[in-house]
């Protein structure tokens, strides 16, 4: 083999390896955000079924589902904190 095919064949695997990478990239990021608001959710329906015998409600929407989603625990004391004070 010739050394140009070869480099070729390298640049080639290179090229193919970062558009593979271009486009796993947000995919992982998406899939993540799903796992994570899926969570959220089962977090906040749990939440609802307890707080019920106490009388505490949060809301379950989308909005409070993706901010759960995204800040974790701190999101749900925020949002516990916001419907306690609105």
């Amino acid at each position: 083999m010739e050394v140009g095919v070869i480099l070729a064949t390298l640049l080639l695997l290179l090229v193919l390896y970062i558009i593979v990478r271009l486009i796993l990239g947000p995919i992982k990021l998406v899939t993540k955000l799903f796992v994570k608001c899926g969570v959220a959710l089962l977090v906040l329906i749990v939440l609802n079924i307890i707080g019920n015998y106490a009388g505490f409600h949060l809301p379950v929407n989308p909005v409070t589902v993706l901010g759960v989603g995204l800040l974790g625990l701190p999101g749900l004391i925020l949002l516990a904190v916001f419907v306690y004070l609105f």
